[in-house]
């Protein structure tokens, strides 16, 4: 059961006249509003993040970069003053709007960041400061796959412009590498869910041997190549760590910038 995270409702994406995959018709029905164990797994880190958060609650605005549909937007419209979605697929977009109009989530604004970049977003936002960057299930999507993590951090370090020069940054990620790749690998097949294919080397290798080197080069915008243990090391050259937090399937980082090449990491 969930303290603090708001579950949308259901009717707003299933009534869609999209098809996402399979009898699923949105990324939010599919990934996190249908019944069963999957969707609760999927959910907890949009808890822990709100935990990890609680004590900025009605105190602050905030930015969920990368909002998808919106399935986060009930709960940080409830906890915050004033939130940003950002998001570069209209379709995300005409579906957050949807869930918007039918909860009354008045104090969120929707920006399609498509044709923008970071500058003009935040021209768009200019007019509001905000506090706290909510970053989840995006980063593994991020990059170019030439120097994979350098971009991720060249990423990082642009949107973090967003917020004021003392806020944090939430970041969510799944685990693909070690047994948790395993584990959803088999739980994936289990339930016939959709997955990317990978070779049995490969699957050894990312499990066993933490290498990911191989799937690195296939990366291509998924999951599947992703390694958030690389993704650490490279935040902690760039970013304060204050909290890391794990959970079964998925990791959650709350960073700041440096203020100086001193300053130690508090986990």
């Amino acid at each position: 059961m969930s303290k603090y995270y708001v579950q949308p409702p259901l009717a707003v994406y299933s009534s869609s006249e999209s098809h996402y995959y399979k009898q699923y018709k949105t990324y939010a029905e599919y990934n996190y509003l249908r019944p069963g164990l999957i969707s609760y797994i999927k959910t907890r880190h949009f808890e822990l993040s709100l935990k990890l958060t609680r004590d900025y609650f009605h105190k602050c605005n905030v930015i969920d970069f990368g909002c998808a549909d919106g399935v986060f937007l009930p709960s940080l419209s409830r906890y915050f003053n004033r939130v940003a979605a950002i998001d570069r697929a209209p379709k995300f977009m005409e579906l957050s709007a949807k869930l918007v109009s039918a909860m009354g989530l008045n104090n969120v604004e929707l920006i399609c960041n498509d044709t923008l970049t970071i500058n003009d977003v935040r021209s768009r936002i200019s007019h509001q400061k905000y506090h706290i960057l909510y970053l989840l299930e995006v980063m593994e999507h991020i990059g170019d796959k030439s120097h994979l993590y350098d971009s991720k951090i060249n990423f990082l370090t642009e949107v973090s412009t967003l917020i004021d020069e003392n806020g944090l940054i939430v970041i969510s990620v799944p685990k693909m590498v070690g047994m948790p790749l395993l584990i959803q690998r088999i739980g994936l097949a289990i339930t016939r869910s959709r997955r990317q294919s990978m070779s049995l080397s490969e699957l050894f290798r990312a499990c066993f041997l933490n290498d990911t080197r191989g799937l690195e080069k296939q990366w291509d915008g998924g999951d599947l190549g992703f390694n958030h243990r690389k993704l650490e090391s490279y935040l902690k050259n760039e970013f304060r760590v204050l909290k890391k937090r794990d959970l079964p399937l998925q990791v959650v980082y709350v960073i700041k910038k440096r203020t100086s090449p001193n300053t130690k990491d508090v986990v």
